[in-house]
């Protein structure tokens, strides 16, 4: 998923009739992140750490990415996918949508998903969730600012059209 998501996102950067980008998700999750059992199993540590980079290496196309990304959260957002909502510009969020890092209960320290939460969250909060696994729900993620608008599911697209379109008007320029 990770591959894909970056492959689309590249597309879509070169792309000069696309001015934002909403990332959504269908089902009951926004993303639930990576499958733990199979991060948990006896792998090569060259296998582990090449799936890490995969995902370092979105974020960082996230973190310089000339156009608006929108995150359009339907359901929960944990691990990977906490991580991806962090990284988006914008984010709508469905009222029933949690977001955390569940995993640390079982130890899975999640290394590189901390820099764009931590871009994103006070630090206190930021720690909170890492340490403890505790799930942040939509309404206190919009209070903390991770997320711009809290919605009814129904209106999430509309929403995250809304804001798009509004953000398509105004190309992103980062400078050094």
């Amino acid at each position: 998923m990770v591959q894909a998501l970056h492959s689309a996102l590249a597309r879509a950067r070169e792309d000069t009739t696309v001015g934002a980008v909403i990332i959504a998700a269908s089902g009951d999750a926004f993303s639930a992140g990576a499958d733990l059992k199979e991060f948990l199993a006896a792998r090569p540590a060259l296998e582990q750490a090449l799936e890490r980079r995969r995902l370092g290496a979105l974020f960082l196309l996230i973190d310089a990415y000339p156009k608006a990304l929108i995150a359009a959260v339907n359901g929960d957002a944990l691990g990977a996918g906490f991580g991806l909502v962090a990284a988006c510009h914008l984010a709508v969020a469905a009222e029933e949508a949690h977001f955390g890092l569940p995993g640390v209960r079982l130890g899975i320290m999640p290394m590189t998903i901390m820099p764009p939460v931590f871009n994103t969250l006070p630090r206190k909060l930021g720690l909170e969730l890492m340490l403890t696994g505790r799930l942040m729900t939509a309404t206190e993620a919009a209070g903390v600012g991770f997320v711009n608008r809290v919605v009814r599911a129904a209106d999430l697209g509309l929403e995250a059209t809304a804001l798009a379109s509004a953000a398509s008007n105004n190309p992103l320029t980062f400078s050094e």
